[in-house]
């Protein structure tokens, strides 16, 4: 048949008239009611080069036609099985985390350049925040770049807010 260039309800009417008032999904097969109307299925999906002619349409219960979604019928009528993915624990997912080594805590203990003898871990991150390039001995402890003992609070720095206004607090004249 051609396509219907109709709106929902006389398209729903011409499938009745056609199949009956049966869900057409191959594992279904109930009768379609008030509290379970029809929705329209394309048996070949848009997506997979299905049309809006009248063959290629079905009625569906609205949870038949979820369940079949974008599956491409077989030959002989029937839905293809998809397998699901077995749920994994969190558990599970966590103990194929790789061991964390003691001794360096897999680099993040390492210093530029150094190399942990237990398990051969290099440092951690790669790249370094800039305070951690800075020598505590080298800081001023008052400009733009801090050093560890700056960050860490070991040192008491300059407020930013005195740098930028000229040792003056913001507001002040």
């Amino acid at each position: 048949m051609p396509a219907l260039k109709h709106n929902r309800k006389e398209i729903v009417k011409s499938l009745l008239a056609r199949d009956g008032n049966l869900c057409k999904h191959p594992e279904c097969g109930l009768e379609l009611t008030s509290k379970n109307p029809p929705t329209i299925d394309h048996w070949f999906p848009l997506a997979a080069g299905g049309t809006w002619d009248l063959d290629n349409l079905k009625l569906m219960h609205k949870k038949c036609n979820a369940a079949k979604g974008d599956k491409i019928p077989l030959d002989d009528g029937s839905l293809p099985v998809v397998e699901k993915k077995p749920k994994v624990s969190r558990a599970v997912k966590r103990s194929d985390r790789p061991v964390v080594c003691e001794v360096c805590q897999s680099g993040r203990l390492l210093g530029p350049d150094e190399e942990c003898d237990k398990c051969g871990s290099g440092p951690m991150p790669p790249t370094y925040p800039q305070w951690s390039k800075m020598r505590p001995n080298d800081c001023t402890h008052e400009g733009i770049w801090w050093c560890w003992a700056c960050m860490s609070g070991v040192v008491d720095r300059v407020p930013a807010s005195r740098i930028v206004f000229d040792y003056k607090e913001p507001g002040i004249d």
